[in-house]
């Protein structure tokens, strides 16, 4: 089982702003990771949904070091 996401109650899935707040940065950087394709949204709609399970794979997927 993996904690909660910071910030934000547990759910399935998160929209834009709450999935920035989730992984503690901001929306930019989420947009940034879907079209590098690092981060695949869900689509209600045309809403998109993030799930807990991708977001904390792709945070675990991050460099462990600072990148000059």
């Amino acid at each position: 089982m993996t904690a909660p996401l910071r910030g934000v109650k547990p759910a399935v899935s998160y929209n834009l702003p709450q999935a920035a707040l989730a992984v503690g940065c901001g929306e930019t950087t989420i947009r940034e990771a879907i079209k590098s394709g690092d981060l695949k949204p869900h689509y209600l709609g045309d809403r998109p949904l993030f799930l807990a399970t991708d977001l904390t794979e792709w945070v675990a997927a991050l460099p462990t070091e600072r990148v000059a």
